[in-house]
């Protein structure tokens, strides 16, 4: 009868502390999920991001010649004004370039 009794008492001392520990890792995780935030949230923005333009394909259209010297007019992949670059009659135009977008 007394083999009976400790083993029970043992059952019970065990269930208690398991029973302590959950109720404990119940509080820890409340504890930790009920927080209130002050801080106002912001997103992060990089200056380089803000600093870099964007960029399209301008394809040659003409060589103009005038007496002052030599243009290059060149046509925007989306459309809109034309490129007109400006150069020495030795120098040739390149057929495209990547150019800033308006």
């Amino acid at each position: 009868m007394r083999l009976v009794i400790r083993v029970g008492t043992l059952n019970f001392v065990s269930f208690s502390l398991v029973l302590m520990s959950l109720v404990s890792l119940c509080l820890v995780v409340l504890s930790l999920s009920v927080t209130q935030v002050s801080a106002a949230g912001r997103t992060y923005k990089s200056p380089k991001d803000e600093e870099k333009p964007e960029y399209e394909l301008c394809r040659l259209k003409e060589l103009l010649r005038e007496e002052e010297g030599n243009s290059c007019v060149y046509s925007r992949q989306t459309g809109g004004r034309d490129v007109v670059i400006k150069i020495d009659e030795s120098v040739i135009c390149q057929a495209e370039f990547r150019c800033k977008k308006e």
